[in-house]
C-alpha cells in the first residue's frame, strides 16, 4: 500500500443483495493501492458481498443493531472509524448516510454521502434530516446525471459538491454464437418493491404468451411485494409460466440465459440489472427513467417503452423477442458501450482525486450544533 494513500471508511446498512451493495464491493475492491478501503456495516448482514471484500483483503466491521431504529450504533461506529485511522467517511444508502454524516462530523472527518436514485426514498422526519445533511456534507456521489440534477435543482446542493460516479459494470465473456433460449425467457431482476413495477410485466405477459405461447417469465429478487406478485400471476392465469427465483448471490448466471430483460421502473438512477444484461448482449426493455435512457438506446441496445400499460409493454417485449436485427446489434453494441463508460477506471478517475483532496483537510465545518429545521 502507498503510505500516503487515504483511508476511506465506507458505511452501509447491509452487504446483502442489492445494487448499492454490489457497487460498494466493486469500488472497494478496485481502490487499492490508490486508497485504503474499510467497510462498516450497520447490521449483521454481510453476505454475499462480505466474501468478495474479504477475498480482496478489505476489512469488514459489523455494528449490529438491537432494534429497527438503534441510534446507539453511532458510538461504536465512531470508535471503529477513529481506531482504524479513517481519513474520509463515505456513506452508502439513505440510513447509512445519516450515520456517516454524524460520525464524520463528530470526528472532524470529511464526509461523502451517496444518492443511488433520482429521488429520495426516505420520507418523514428521516427524509427531512437527510435533505439537511445532503446540503451540508463535503461531497455527494451519484450514479446518474438525473440524480445530480435532483440534488442541485430540487434540493439546492451546491453543484461543486456533487460528483457523478458511474456504476462499474464488469464485462463477462460472451460466446459469439450463443443461440437464443428456446422457449424464450423474459426476465425481471431487482427488489420486489413498487418502484420496479414488476406487476406491470405480469399484466402484460398474457399478451406476450398470445404471440409466443412457450415464453417463460423469470423474476429474480426478493422483497415485500413477493406474495402480491404471486397472487397477481395466479389472477392473470400465468402462474405455470412464471418462476419466482428469489434473491441470488450473483444474478449474472440467470441474466446470461434471458432472451430479454424488462425494467419498467417508476424511477431509477442507473440500475445494475440493466448493465449486467447489456454485458451479455441481452436486449433491455425499459422505461426511460433516470439515466436508463442513456444506455437503453431504442433499436440498438434494447427497446424504450414510454407507457407500461399491458398492450404497449407487451409490444416492447415482443419486439425484443422477435427482432433479430435488434438482437444482433445489442450483442455487439451493448458490451462496447459498457467498456467505454462503465469501467472501474472511470469510477476511480472521479473517486480517487476526491478522496485525496478531502483527506488533506477536516470536514467542511465543525459539527454544527444547530438542529435541522423541519420545514427546511
Amino acid at each position: 500500500m502507498q503510505s500516503n494513500a487515504p483511508v476511506v471508511g465506507f458505511v452501509i446498512n447491509t452487504l446483502g443483495h442489492g445494487g448499492a451493495q454490489k457497487q460498494l464491493a466493486l469500488i472497494a475492491a478496485a481502490l487499492p493501492p490508490r486508497a485504503i478501503p474499510r467497510v462498516y456495516v450497520l447490521s449483521s448482514t454481510v453476505e454475499p458481498h462480505g466474501r468478495a471484500l474479504g477475498a480482496h483483503g478489505v476489512p469488514v466491521t459489523t455494528i449490529a443493531r438491537r432494534s429497527s431504529v438503534d441510534v446507539t450504533r453511532l458510538f461504536p461506529l465512531e470508535r471503529a472509524l477513529a481506531t482504524d485511522g479513517v481519513d474520509v467517511v463515505h456513506g452508502f444508502l439513505d440510513a447509512a448516510n445519516v450515520y456517516a454524516f454524524l460520525a464524520g462530523r463528530r470526528l472532524g472527518k470529511p464526509t461523502v454521502l451517496s444518492l443511488r436514485n433520482e429521488k429520495l426514498t426516505m420520507t418523514g422526519i428521516r427524509g427531512i434530516v437527510l435533505r439537511w445533511m445532503l446540503r451540508r456534507t463535503d461531497a455527494v456521489t451519484v450514479n446518474s446525471d438525473a440524480g445530480r440534477a435532483f440534488l442541485v435543482d430540487r434540493l439546492g446542493v451546491s453543484a461543486d459538491r456533487v460528483h457523478v460516479v458511474s456504476n462499474i459494470a464488469p464485462i463477462p465473456r460472451v460466446e459469439t454464437a450463443r443461440p437464443p433460449e428456446s422457449p424464450p425467457v423474459v426476465g425481471c431482476v431487482g427488489r420486489l418493491v413498487d418502484q420496479k413495477r414488476f406487476d406491470a410485466v405480469l399484466r402484460a405477459f398474457p399478451l406476450v404468451q398470445g404471440h409466443v405461447p412457450g415464453a417463460r417469465l423469470e423474476i429474480v429478487g426478493d422483497g415485500p411485494n413477493l406474495e402480491s406478485l404471486r397472487a397477481l400471476s395466479r389472477k392473470m392465469g400465468i402462474e405455470d409460466a412464471v418462476v419466482f427465483v428469489g434473491a441470488v448471490d450473483d444474478a449474472s448466471s440467470r441474466i446470461a440465459h434471458m432472451t430479454c430483460l424488462v425494467l419498467p421502473s417508476a424511477f431509477e438512477g442507473l440500475p445494475n440489472a440493466a448493465l449486467e444484461a447489456m454485458g451479455f448482449g441481452v436486449p433491455v426493455v425499459a422505461s426511460p427513467v433516470g439515466d436508463v435512457g442513456s444506455i437503453v438506446i431504442d433499436g440498438v441496445t434494447g427497446v424504450v417503452v414510454h407507457d407500461t400499460a399491458p398492450a404497449p409493454l407487451a409490444a416492447g417485449i415482443l419486439r425484443a423477442l422477435s427482432d433479430t436485427a435488434l438482437r444482433a446489434r445489442a450483442r455487439e453494441e451493448s458490451p462496447r458501450l459498457l467498456r467505454e463508460r462503465f469501467s472501474a477506471e472511470a469510477a476511480l478517475a472521479v473517486l480517487v482525486p476526491l478522496y485525496e483532496r478531502l483527506s488533506k483537510r477536516t470536514g467542511a465545518a465543525a459539527f454544527e450544533a444547530t438542529t435541522p429545521v423541519l420545514g427546511e
